[in-house]
């Protein structure tokens, strides 16, 4: 059984949800970077060649996101397991991956469905 202290644990908690919030922003970001960048480029005078290559920066910069946010859903659930391997009581500390509304009535403290 881990002992794990309830008030770090929280912080944990918010601390793995203001990752996901900032991973998301960061997308979203990217994707507004497409979008101004095909705004400046039209007319622009770059080659077909040269937008490509930087849309595929771009892109692959946003595949690198989505792959870090994977890799935190994963970690998530390692953090869980932590959780309910612990002394801390059955409570809800605020799972950021969440649960369908079947499960929500059932669930343990952190249920993961990842």
């Amino acid at each position: 059984m881990l002992n794990l202290d309830p008030v770090k644990t929280q912080a944990v908690a918010d601390q793995t949800r203001q990752a996901f919030a900032t991973l998301d922003n960061a997308l979203v970001d990217a994707a507004q970077l497409t979008t101004a960048f095909l705004t400046a480029s039209q007319d622009s005078g770059l080659t077909a060649s040269e937008s490509q290559r930087i849309l595929k920066q771009i892109h692959d910069s946003a595949t690198k996101i989505i792959e870090g946010r994977s890799d935190m859903i994963r970690a998530t659930a390692l953090l869980t397991r932590c959780l309910e391997h612990s002394a801390i009581p059955v409570t809800s500390v605020g799972c950021p991956i969440g649960l369908e509304l079947e499960e929500r009535e059932t669930a343990r403290h952190l249920a993961l469905v990842a």
